[in-house]
């Protein structure tokens, strides 16, 4: 029964992937991103089959060929990521809270499926200068979670753990408790497709896209932020959206 059920749950990521790539892009891009662009093609044929390489990392690698790496690149809905895409389903999540709290706990399928859940329809704003307009996510707000484990007085960060150990990004507690922030199961009405951050991945509209952690599996609560991937190669630790 359990694996009847893994195999809907991938049938119907999957066709929540199709959708969102056969509909309108929504996208706009900023001067940045063109100038990103063009570096990219300047650097020439070596350094741009390179900076694909990096910037579609491993989510293109479930397949699809070429067309499918371009369309991870520069589609409806563009992809990046670090780490390998997971072949988990949300019945086979858990997300473990612990660090500078009371009750440490591992939050399970059955556990999640009875949290309380809202939706938001936002904007996806990326460093690299676009914007997908209108994304329409729902899951379970972090302060739930946090909630029932119980924040210590010294604790005012959460690090937020990728599945792989290789992603981790931290924010403060004023963000992670915004009433917009979700960590979400998902994205336009169907489940959250894996090279999304499906089953679960971090929504932080406050802020640039490589602070929404995919694949979150690891909630840690410290006295302190902590560099992420993308803050130790140079990215600043806060990254609002310029407005």
């Amino acid at each position: 029964m359990s694996d009847e059920r893994d195999q809907d749950e991938r049938e119907r990521s999957d066709e929540a992937e199709r959708d969102l790539a056969a509909g309108p892009s929504g996208m706009r891009y900023s001067r940045k991103w063109f100038l990103v662009l063009a570096g990219t093609f300047l650097a020439g044929a070596f350094g741009a089959i390179e900076v694909v390489r990096r910037l579609v990392g491993s989510a293109g690698g479930a397949g699809g060929g070429l067309m499918g790496k371009v369309d991870d690149l520069f589609g409806p809905f563009p992809v990046r990521s670090i780490e390998s895409v997971p072949d988990k389903t949300l019945s086979e999540w858990t997300i473990r809270v612990d660090g500078l709290v009371d009750e440490p706990l591992t939050v399970d399928a059955a556990t999640w499926g009875s949290l309380e859940r809202f939706g938001e329809t936002v904007d996806f704003h990326c460093v690299e200068g676009w914007t997908v307009d209108g994304v329409r996510w729902a899951g379970v707000a972090p302060k739930v979670l946090l909630d029932r484990a119980r924040i210590r007085p010294e604790g005012g960060y959460v690090v937020f753990h990728a599945y792989g150990g290789e992603y981790v990004d931290s924010l403060p507690l004023s963000l992670v408790t915004d009433p917009r922030t979700v960590l979400a199961d998902t994205l336009n009405g169907g489940p959250l497709p894996g090279k999304h951050g499906g089953p679960i991945r971090l929504v932080v509209p406050a802020q640039l896209g490589y602070k929404n952690v995919k694949w979150v599996t690891r909630m840690e609560v410290t006295d302190k932020p902590v560099q992420g991937y993308w803050e130790e190669r140079g990215y600043p630790m806060s990254a609002p959206i310029p407005g």
